[in-house]
């Protein structure tokens, strides 16, 4: 059978996959990760694939359809995002129009939140998958070319379809894949159909070109906000053999021209310690140099850190979140004493590891006190890069679940998710903290962060002895100044809609 899976056209720079769905003001554009994994799943099970990027190769809605129609799918499998599904479902009825005898799926994260919504919103959507996309997209490929023994197409688990009727229903997801070993390194995925646009995916915090992985599923935090876990991934921390990981990593430094680095994209990659140990203890074995960094948490002992250190990590992206410890304890996060993750960084330091350090306002119990307490926090802590975002609580989360219960969601229309340009703007008011002054404080907390002498003076020291960081600052701060002084948050004049049956 022959597949596209597709992340469709929207913003140009529009990072789908992202934790936070937008166009960023770093410059930061995703590679398409689930997507792709999903897409070498299905090749594995002997498809003919098709991946296409459309942000990364800068493709239009008709230049998309023009490549599609080329290749002749029977089956598309578009990513989707809340903040882009309004279009993504518009691209959706667009391939229908234009390839009638193709059907038509959607997955990610916005996908699993509002299955029978989505569908109900757009009537030419044949499915929807649920959760973990790889074996779902797999067997619905499986049942449509009527292999012998598959499941009919209203019994498998994790797919969201339509009735002869007409009427809507959905199989829950089944067990999450235990295995992860069995899947298809994403990277030859990438290898063999992203190649082109390699050096387009670019991360603000990480050396570049670089590719993003993942060691295991599942996070065993149950933060209130983080949509990957509650969606896709689960509670459940599903490693990947040591092996098989640094297996990949060889392949990558040996099959991708001028890498910057491997980005690990775990939800939390170092939630076992043991894991971690094992993964470093044999790329030292071998001998492989490549560097790399990853999503940990503020608990990582020093000890563990000069390991990462000593088998080529070179920076950790952290949730701080907040400095107030009753916000850390509403949004559940498992830190709550700033103190301990003041002592992490600086052991960080001590290890010779940067750390890319993630705030986030709006949450409950959050003031214009508790706003400025954060600030402060993140100067004291003094990552090497810091972002400040306003609460974005998607459909499928407890933060969503909060907001709707507290009034603190003003809206449920999807346009208004991002600004007129694709930047984050916030659905949510926490009393006189509007959606708007919480997003002109993250505009001020960057100037803040971003233009202290002292942070200036640190980032030239870098570029100049550090020739590899020398483009990430380069790059990264150009783009960033663009928008320091730029109000953001404004709407678009004209929304952008998709076809819909919903009032």
């Amino acid at each position: 059978m022959r597949i596209t899976f597709l992340n469709p056209p929207f913003h140009p720079m529009f990072s789908r996959e992202s934790r936070s769905p937008c166009v960023t003001k770093s410059s930061t554009l995703y590679w398409p990760m689930f997507l792709s994994y999903a897409a070498g799943t299905a090749e594995a099970d002997g498809n003919e694939i098709q991946l296409i990027d459309s942000p990364a190769m800068e493709l239009d809605l008709q230049q998309t359809l023009e490549g599609m129609k080329k290749f002749a799918p029977e089956l598309v499998i578009c990513s989707t995002s809340t903040p882009s599904i309004l279009n993504d479902l518009k691209v959706v009825h667009a391939i229908k129009e234009a390839m009638p005898g193709a059907k038509v799926a959607i997955m990610g994260t916005h996908a699993t939140a509002e299955p029978l919504e989505s569908l109900e919103m757009e009537p030419s959507l044949d499915y929807v998958v649920i959760g973990e996309a790889d074996y779902t997209c797999r067997n619905l490929a499986r049942a449509l070319r009527g292999d012998e023994g598959a499941a009919p197409v209203g019994q498998i688990a994790g797919l969201a379809y339509r009735k002869e009727d007409g009427t809507t229903d959905f199989q829950p997801e089944g067990p999450k894949i235990e295995n992860l070993n069995e899947l298809p390194w994403v990277s030859k995925v990438y290898r063999k159909y992203l190649y082109s646009c390699y050096k387009k995916y670019f991360y603000g915090a990480n050396l570049n070109p670089l590719i993003v992985i993942l060691s295991g599923r599942g996070c065993p935090n149950r933060c209130s906000y983080c949509v990957i876990p509650q969606t896709l991934n689960g509670h459940v921390f599903r490693m990947r053999d040591p092996k098989d990981v640094v297996d990949e990593l060889q392949y990558i430094k040996e099959n991708f021209e001028d890498l910057g680095e491997v980005f690990f994209e775990d939800d939390t990659f170092t939630a076992n310690h043991q894991h971690v140990r094992d993964i470093c203890n044999l790329i030292l074995e071998r001998g492989l140099k490549i560097t790399w960094s990853c999503n940990a948490r503020a608990d990582v002992p020093l000890e563990l850190l000069k390991l990462m250190k000593k088998a080529g990590c070179r920076e950790m992206c952290v949730g701080f979140e907040s400095a107030s410890p009753e916000v850390l304890q509403n949004i559940r996060k498992g830190i709550k004493n700033t103190d301990k993750a003041i002592e992490f960084t600086k052991n960080a330091r001590k290890a010779g590891l940067l750390v890319h350090g993630c705030f986030m306002v709006g949450n409950p119990g959050d003031t214009p006190q508790t706003l400025r307490m954060t600030l402060d926090y993140a100067k004291k802590l003094n990552p090497n890069t810091a972002q400040f975002y306003p609460i974005m609580a998607y459909p499928g989360t407890e933060a969503y679940k909060e907001a709707l219960e507290s009034g603190a969601l003003q809206t449920k229309d999807y346009n208004q998710w991002l600004d007129k340009d694709g930047f984050h703007r916030t659905t949510i008011q926490r009393g006189e903290l509007t959606s708007q002054a919480l997003v002109d404080f993250c505009d001020k907390a960057r100037r803040e962060f971003y233009l202290r002498p002292s942070y200036i003076l640190r980032q030239g020291i870098m570029a100049i002895k550090n020739p590899r960081e020398r483009y990430r600052v380069f790059r990264g701060f150009n783009t960033l100044v663009k928008h320091l002084f730029r109000k953001h948050g404004e709407l678009a004049p004209v929304a952008r809609q998709a076809p819909t049956i919903k009032q």
